[in-house]
């Protein structure tokens, strides 16, 4: 009976809202980052020399094959690009993979060359990206550089390791050799990398023609990368949203990568748990206001199910698949309503309203305009705007929680509970049209035959009885 009604009111509401949906170009990487070892491990064959005895700082055993076991996973929650940790042959002891020991080879622990080749070609198969983080240890045919810039994590981590000199044009040579090699060989989409140098250039270390991403973690200048992953927005970001009432970032730089955090800080979750809020609310607010920007985005794995930690290796914990999947859910629906309007995504943005955790995002487009609301405060917000901004013959249609807004009283008021989020087509004011009408009398007919077959079924089933 429920699954009749709820398919009933979804015909009804696809009646009644009479704006369509535009085929639009892809929207921009929409990124989900994962360390390889910890997410999880498809192939308990390939790990067996692991011995980790609850040691948390050895590896698990996570592998390629897990990745693709779970490649609809990270696809239903709305991301087009798989972002991995370093795939190279490493320390066996080393976890995150960046102790790398060869550029040259695969890491067998991880299913080796085949299986990277099958993870690859499923991805594309899907229509997604995939883009692989490389790391810049000084193996034995690289000279190291003296002047280094780490985070407290990356210090930690790397110790006494040598970091290879990417401002030696013979180190370039020879780092853009092997990556045009790997790239050409695996048909990666993309390469990425913690910079802890200045003044490093991706057109000396990498190929042409592929997706490259700087990943920022001090500050630092560097140049030719597609995007800039940068510390002061990963920052600014967590801090926006870790509670209510909190100033949201109202702009960015052109070739930005968003995120609000990455392998080598405190996660997200970490931010919010200090502030005594709840989670999943939190990581819902962060990942709607991401997903709506016209820039690239990156959520690190285990966000989905509020992992948290604020040091090595909590920070990295295995990814528990069986949780409460309330922000996996919203995810998926809210990806997906972006996704069916990504016309918005190809006109121009603009910032109307922005004061302490409520924003306005106006998308002009040439076909139908958009107003993102974010409420990201501790109390319901009533924004008014007049027929300058909205002509009086529009309503406002909400894609997300389903709100219609009327010009009433000389303005569209746009009322949102606290710590909630609404995207709104602006459409011609419809009312009570035909469609409605049709649909109304639809569902009135539909479930009176319902109710008739049920009740004869039931007389049969009792006659039988007798």
């Amino acid at each position: 009976m429920k699954k009749i009604v709820t398919v009933l009111t979804a015909f009804i509401l696809l009646l009644t809202f009479n704006h369509h949906s535009y085929a639009a170009k892809q929207q921009d990487s929409r990124i989900y980052s994962l360390i390889i070892d910890r997410f999880m491990n498809g192939n308990e064959d390939n790990n067996k020399h692991i011995h980790n005895e609850k040691d948390d700082t050895l590896p698990y055993g996570g592998d390629f094959n897990g990745i693709i076991s779970k490649i609809d996973y990270i696809k239903k929650m709305g991301f087009n690009t798989i972002h991995i940790s370093p795939v190279f042959e490493k320390d066996q002891k080393d976890y995150l993979g960046y102790h790398v020991k060869n550029y040259d080879k695969i890491d067998a622990v991880y299913g080796g060359e085949k299986q990277f080749k099958k993870m690859i070609q499923l991805a594309h198969d899907k229509h997604m990206k995939v883009i692989v983080d490389m790391p810049t240890v000084a193996t034995n045919e690289f000279t190291a550089t003296k002047d280094t810039k780490m985070n407290d994590f990356q210090s930690k981590y790397f110790k006494d390791v040598k970091i290879i000199d990417l401002n030696n044009a013979e180190n370039q040579k020879k780092y853009k050799d092997a990556m045009t090699k790997f790239v050409d060989k695996y048909q990666v989409d993309g390469l990425s990398m913690y910079a802890m140098q200045d003044g490093i250039d991706a057109h000396k270390i990498f190929p042409d023609g592929i997706e490259t991403i700087a990943i920022l973690n001090e500050d630092l200048k560097v140049n030719g990368f597609d995007h800039i992953q940068k510390k002061s927005t990963t920052l600014k970001l967590a801090n926006a949203f870790k509670t209510t009432d909190q100033e949201i970032p109202a702009s960015f730089e052109k070739n930005e990568l968003l995120s609000s955090d990455n392998f080598f800080m405190p996660r997200f979750t970490n931010y919010a748990a200090n502030e005594n809020m709840f989670p999943g609310t939190r990581i819902k607010q962060l990942m709607s206001y991401l997903m709506i920007q016209k820039l690239p985005i990156s959520m690190t794995y285990g966000t989905e199910i509020a992992m948290n930690g604020d040091k090595t290796p909590d920070i990295h914990q295995l990814l528990d698949f069986r949780v409460e999947k309330e922000v996996i859910d919203y995810l998926e629906v809210t990806s997906g309503v972006y996704k069916k309007y990504n016309e918005m995504f190809n006109g121009k943005s603009e910032v109307i309203y922005n004061k302490k955790g409520n924003q306005l995002i106006y998308f002009d487009t040439d076909k139908v305009d958009f107003i993102y609301n974010i409420n990201n405060r501790s109390k319901a917000t009533n924004i008014k705007l007049d027929s300058k901004r909205i002509p009086k013959d529009k309503m406002l249609s909400g894609l997300l929680i389903g709100d219609r807004v009327h010009y009433k009283d000389d303005a569209f008021s746009l009322i949102t509970n606290r710590e909630e989020a609404e995207l709104y087509a602006v459409v011609k004011n419809q009312g009570f049209n035909n469609g409605y009408l049709i649909a109304a009398g639809t569902i009135i007919v539909l479930f009176t035959a319902f109710i008739i077959g049920a009740s004869r079924n039931r007389k049969k089933y009792l006659a039988n009885q007798k």
